[in-house]
């Protein structure tokens, strides 16, 4: 019998975790071990809201995925995933057909949540990826150099649909950045009008509701009006339309952002993994349920605490605690220990937010909140933190903030 394989799919925080895992525990003989992601970088979810604006270049935002990885332990396949089929232990991709696997990772990431409303696909920019985020920069600043008060008769409006995580931080950050664009294009602060449409009463919900009144006064102090308790209903290329009690109105764009929400990769909808609304409720070990060789992790699953039975929020933080579960249990798998799987527990370090580059809010794990420079520095520690479990010091060396 030959050596196992093991194909995660995904580079994102869960599937280069549990790649970087898996190379640490895993000698050469016990496993071949294949990664596959879309493309051949890896970046940071959390810095997409910057990215968006222009604070960070392409070299910041991008790793090679090859720099990071010990490229003689991990296969590393650029390509799309465009099928699972567990029970044949098989994974379709787009170029380079049909792969068999004995353990499979999926760490395929998340998607846009659209509600079904019509006309987003079409007409809303997105912040989900590093290729959306840079279509956004461009169109920005496309918009606004070919913008003309005297024509249009109205301000150019920027439109956010969704006053969560990361229609918050895009603001905090575009607002500090609108000084000097409005510079370059020859404009005023009264030219651009800056509005978001929150269907719930207070921005950044399920968040504490002081810290949202924080954010909220902060973005209202850099010129952001809010819409609160108004559902979008409809997006075309112009307007939006948008229901507040009962009624509905026309909200004129010059251009508009859906940040309202995320979904788990459709593929999973599409595969024979049992899912619950295209989320997989993983077993305690991190499997699959019913497969005692899919291993999913990151925003494809569903995962509960098992005091409250409260679902926790896809975070940065709960994608790699699951990677580095996950590739402990592989890792007993493959060395015949499959009695002494271990079961995942969460573990909550805090949440914090940016406001631009100089205010954040935030909660820490004993539910202490925290404002302005001090959130701001623990934001930062962080984000080191984080790249420093992915890569170690040399990746922490050429990307900390």
């Amino acid at each position: 019998m030959g050596k196992p394989t093991i194909l995660i799919l995904g580079a994102g925080y869960a599937g280069i975790t549990t790649a970087m895992m898996l190379q640490k525990k895993l000698d050469k003989l016990d496993a071949t071990i294949t990664l596959i992601n879309k493309h051949a970088y890896h970046y940071q979810t959390t810095w997409l809201h910057e990215y968006a604006v222009g604070t960070l270049s392409d070299h910041q935002m991008k790793i090679p995925i090859e720099s990071i990885i010990d490229t003689d332990r991990i296969h590393f396949i650029v390509d799309t995933v465009t099928n699972l089929k567990t029970e044949e232990h098989q994974v379709s991709l787009k170029k380079n057909g049909n792969i068999i696997y004995d353990y499979l990772v999926v760490a395929l990431g998340f998607e846009t949540a659209t509600f079904d409303i019509p006309g987003i696909n079409d007409f809303a920019y997105v912040i989900n990826s590093v290729d959306k985020a840079d279509v956004l920069r461009r169109e920005m600043e496309d918009r606004l150099s070919s913008y003309n008060k005297k024509e249009v008769n109205q301000p150019f409006t920027i439109v956010v649909g969704g006053g969560g995580f990361t229609g918050v931080e895009y603001l905090g950050e575009l607002t500090d950045q609108l000084p000097s664009l409005l510079e370059k294009y020859k404009l005023n602060e009264h030219d651009v009008k800056l509005l978001v449409i929150e269907q719930e009463q207070s921005v950044m919900p399920g968040f504490d509701l002081e810290l949202g009144e924080y954010a909220m006064q902060m973005l209202e102090n850099k010129g952001v009006s809010f819409y609160l308790g108004a559902a979008v209903k409809s997006v075309h290329a112009d307007y939006i339309v948008v229901e507040k009690n009962g009624l509905t109105e026309e909200i004129s764009t010059s251009i508009f952002i859906w940040t309202a929400g995320v979904r788990a990769n459709q593929l999973i909808e599409q595969s024979d993994i049992q899912h619950r609304n295209g989320s997989v409720e993983v077993t305690d070990d991190l499997l699959a349920p019913s497969n005692d060789k899919v291993f999913v992790v990151g925003d494809c699953t569903t995962v509960r605490l098992s005091d409250s039975n409260q679902i926790v929020s896809p975070t940065a933080q709960l994608a790699i605690q699951q990677a580095k579960t996950c590739a402990k249990n592989i890792e007993k798998l493959i060395k015949g220990k499959s009695n002494e799987l271990i079961p995942f527990m969460y573990r909550e370090h805090g949440l914090i937010a940016s406001l631009g580059k100089n205010d954040a809010i935030g909660v820490l794990f004993n539910n202490k909140k925290v404002f302005g420079k001090e959130a701001v520095f623990l934001k930062r520690i962080n984000e080191n933190r984080v790249l420093h479990q992915i890569g170690g010091i040399p990746l922490l060396w050429k990307r900390k903030k």
